[in-house]
């Protein structure tokens, strides 16, 4: 096989992967009651997204074998690893006891210095932004019961 007919393997295997927990997520939405799209069931917004995840896989496949490879792929980002997972780790854990606003604000910072090309500045400003966002659709915009400020904070 040559470079060309390969494709890109990265991307291939990432769109396998989505597809892969797409359907995991749709054979567990499918055990609840679906509805309709006027009186959503429990099982209506994962079967949903888990669908839009399948086709956004099969698409990542098809854009991967249709890719020249790159020559290489360099080293593995350790920093963006440890950064990214670390931030999504603080978020499960801190969400309830810091609140909306500064779990936001320090998941999105941590993310966005996962990246070299990221200023201690412009992350902060990025994390302000999204907190900004976060704040006003989920608070304001759907209600989420989650504290804008916990109780670390005394509220």
């Amino acid at each position: 096989m040559t470079e060309q007919q390969q494709g890109s393997r990265r991307d291939v295997v990432a769109g396998g992967i989505f597809i892969a927990i797409a359907a995991l997520f749709a054979i567990q939405g499918s055990r609840y009651e679906f509805g309709t799209a006027t009186q959503m069931g429990p099982g209506f917004f994962p079967v949903v997204l888990a669908v839009l995840l399948a086709i956004f896989g099969a698409f990542t496949m098809i854009a991967g074998f249709r890719k020249v490879p790159e020559a290489h792929d360099g080293p593995v980002s350790w920093r963006a690893l440890v950064l990214v997972c670390l931030a999504l780790a603080i978020f499960g854990a801190g969400a309830r006891p810091l609140g909306l606003v500064p779990v936001v604000v320090i998941c999105t910072f941590m993310s966005a210095m996962a990246s070299r090309k990221n200023t201690v500045f412009s992350a902060g400003v990025m994390a302000l932004v999204m907190a900004v966002l976060c704040f006003v659709i989920f608070k304001i915009g759907l209600a989420v019961t989650l504290p804008t400020f916990g109780p670390v904070f005394g509220r």
